[in-house]
């Protein structure tokens, strides 16, 4: 092979990731760029098809242990990627690679680096529960210095929204949403949602409402016979053991990872997605990727209620937010559960304001200028969005 390469690493994100790898890694392989990846692998890749394609190479690195482990994982990986080289664009994920990509600039300046902002760092760090009260604060001026240093020695930066996007140089930052690709949009109109069939799509964790998920569907199946369906990796043990004890009980499924396609097909017909994440600082001007996916896969709408979230929903006609917390939550699942006309209503409004604005087809546009400005594809390239 021949041309500019370009290399991705992340120490934390799972092979498989919707963001890193079935939208970023995918859309460049698509537009014909030789793409390496340097991810933590324990098990063979989950995902075929487009995993074997010849422009893709994987280098496994170590399964961390621990956020001490993920740190040296870090450190290490630099000398893998530096040893793999040279590289046009250096594509990394991870706060965690902020000083191990900062040494690689300094040691190869002429490398494009390319920092993917997935959370407003210097929030997420105020946020971490595992962080003692008096110290998050202190974690976060220290977290917000690094990133002062990462404006001024990365090439470019991905965030994922607005809200984050102001944090970082005008000139060299194209935000990069996590809209879901057209995979998800099934032909033909939407299966009419059942009304007690409850979906969530993604990480299984307390901070992301899991828990009071859990409590909301039990308590509101002493009125309707609802069933919820889990596809993600748990995050925690205790929200382990709370989806165990449902799953035992009979009206909760899990399934760890489905591929897209997959994914798309087990959804349908789903009554209404949950969208709950907790109120915490780092959340409250995020985008959820599973927002969109149930808009694109047809299915109704139940999220936080946040103001950014809020005008997006009702905005879009998708479905209704609420206060993520049992109650609330318990009586918006009965409310949407015995109108299925306005289920099905919110099914079409939000596959239209998917069609209409959020799709990723349309998004790698914002992709594809960082890749232009390594010189890793012309200016003038054909391709307008990935397949």
């Amino acid at each position: 092979m021949s041309g500019p390469r370009m290399a991705v690493v992340t120490t934390a994100h799972p092979w498989g990731d919707a963001r890193v790898f079935e939208r970023e890694l995918a859309t460049c392989l698509a537009w014909g760029v030789e793409v390496h990846v340097f991810v933590p692998l324990s098990r063979p890749l989950l995902r075929q098809g487009w995993s074997a394609d010849p422009l893709l190479t994987v280098h496994p690195l170590p399964m961390p242990r621990g956020r001490r482990g993920r740190l040296r994982l870090a450190l290490g990986a630099v000398w893998r990627v530096l040893a793999q080289g040279p590289w046009a664009l250096v594509h990394f994920h991870d706060p965690e690679l902020i000083p191990a990509m900062a040494l690689l600039g300094l040691l190869k300046p002429g490398t494009y680096t390319l920092c993917d902002v997935h959370e407003d760092l210097a929030l997420q760090v105020a946020s971490k529960g595992y962080l003692p009260p008096w110290l998050r604060q202190p974690t976060a001026r220290m977290t917000e210095l690094m990133l002062r240093t990462a404006r001024e020695l990365f090439s470019g930066f991905a965030p994922a929204t607005e809200a984050i996007a102001r944090h970082w140089p005008p000139d060299r930052t194209r935000v990069v949403h996590n809209y879901p690709k057209a995979v998800f949009a099934r032909e033909g109109p939407p299966r009419p949602p059942d009304p007690d069939r409850v979906l969530y799509v993604g990480g299984l964790s307390r901070g992301r409402g899991i828990l009071a998920a859990l409590e909301a569907v039990r308590a509101a199946r002493a009125v309707r016979p609802l069933r919820l369906e889990l596809v993600g990796w748990v995050m925690e043990p205790e929200v382990g053991e709370a989806i165990g004890a449902a799953v035992a009980e009979g009206w909760c499924l899990h399934v760890p990872w489905l591929a897209p396609e997959a994914l798309a097909a087990h959804a349908a017909g789903a009554g209404i997605g949950l969208v709950t994440l907790l109120p915490l600082p780092n959340y409250l001007e995020s985008l959820p990727t599973k927002l969109f996916e149930y808009m694109a896969m047809g299915v109704p709408v139940l999220a936080s209620d946040f103001p950014l979230w809020r005008e997006l929903v009702e905005a879009s006609g998708a479905g209704r937010v609420t206060a993520p917390e049992p109650g609330a939550l318990a009586e918006a699942l009965l409310r949407m559960s015995s109108d299925p006309a306005g289920l099905l209503r919110h099914a079409e409004r939000g596959r239209r304001a998917y069609r209409e604005r959020y799709r990723w087809e349309v998004e790698s546009r914002n992709l594809r200028w960082h890749l232009q400005q390594a010189h890793v594809l012309p200016r003038s390239h054909p391709c307008e969005s990935s397949s």
